[in-house]
């Protein structure tokens, strides 16, 4: 399989050793497609692995919500730097312990919880958004269900 130009930044802030990175790896090789990332340029990417209250921290400070959530996402808009090579797709920042109540809740595996909510993420980061109407829902759900086929 082609190696992609892609670098990643992982941080796992929590005590458990969760196995996020390659699942990471994984989603983007998935997703390259509509992460839209320029021929001939590198792809950026930072995830940190977060605890319950560092999310429900960053969820109040940027989304004005007073809990944690299983993932959040901060894509990096911005012109690009003359002579540089690499495009900041952004950060994503993962709640372990979230992801595990949602698989719970859900009656699915710890492991294919985690996957949909990397590829959930990495959309957001794309520009996807279901939260700006029913059919921006629908076409994030649609390349979510395409991604995690190929995962």
């Amino acid at each position: 399989m082609k190696k992609l130009p892609f670098d990643l930044v992982y941080r796992n802030l929590v005590r458990e050793n969760i196995p996020c990175r390659g699942l990471v790896v994984r989603a983007v090789r998935a997703a390259w497609t509509l992460l839209k990332v320029p021929r001939g340029m590198t792809a950026e990417l930072a995830v940190t692995l977060v605890g319950p209250t560092r999310m429900r921290s960053l969820n109040r400070r940027w989304r004005r919500t007073p809990r944690a959530t299983d993932v959040l996402s901060f894509p990096l808009q911005h012109a690009r730097i003359a002579g540089y090579t690499a495009v900041s797709l952004g950060d994503l920042f993962i709640c372990p312990s979230v992801v595990r109540a949602k698989a719970r809740a859900w009656g699915r595996p710890v492991r294919a919880q985690l996957k949909w909510t990397i590829v959930h993420g990495l959309l957001h980061l794309a520009g996807y958004d279901h939260e700006r109407s029913s059919r921006a829902a629908a076409r994030m759900a649609a390349a979510e269900r395409n991604i995690m086929k190929k995962l």
